[in-house]
């Protein structure tokens, strides 16, 4: 039986922000659905984390404060995107994305050089169970 849930980690994002930090270690993948609207021009990392409690994905990386940006796959053609790259809109879009993230507890994404435009993002966390 495959098991699966859905998060809304940002909803019409108007700005550089941190969405919604997501518990996934019951989880083995994370398909991301990322939209814009009103010619968004924006840079978007994926971000994660083993620690037991949640990080705050906004604040420097320490000792104490421990994740990394994640690498995600494009499922529109297999491009490897490299988590310290993340992904540039420039237009109108929809794009999905796909982070195995076996292992890890905690999950986000954060939004860098914002100029414009209303951005929504969801994910599906699944086990093929």
């Amino acid at each position: 039986m495959r098991n699966y849930v859905n998060y809304t980690i940002f909803s019409a994002e108007g700005e550089k922000d941190t969405g919604i930090n997501v518990l996934c270690e019951d989880f083995k993948n994370a398909v991301f659905s990322l939209s814009s609207a009103t010619n968004a021009t924006f840079k978007i990392k994926f971000q994660g984390s083993i620690s037991d409690s949640a990080p705050s994905f906004d604040a420097a990386q320490t000792a104490t404060n421990q994740w990394d940006y994640i690498q995600i796959v494009d499922l529109e053609n297999g491009d490897v995107i490299d988590g310290d790259t993340g992904v540039s809109f420039t237009d109108d879009d929809v794009r999905q994305f796909e982070a195995n993230i076996n292992g890890l507890r905690w999950i986000n994404a954060t939004i860098t050089d914002y100029t414009d435009g209303a951005i929504t993002l969801i994910t599906k966390l699944y086990n093929n169970q």
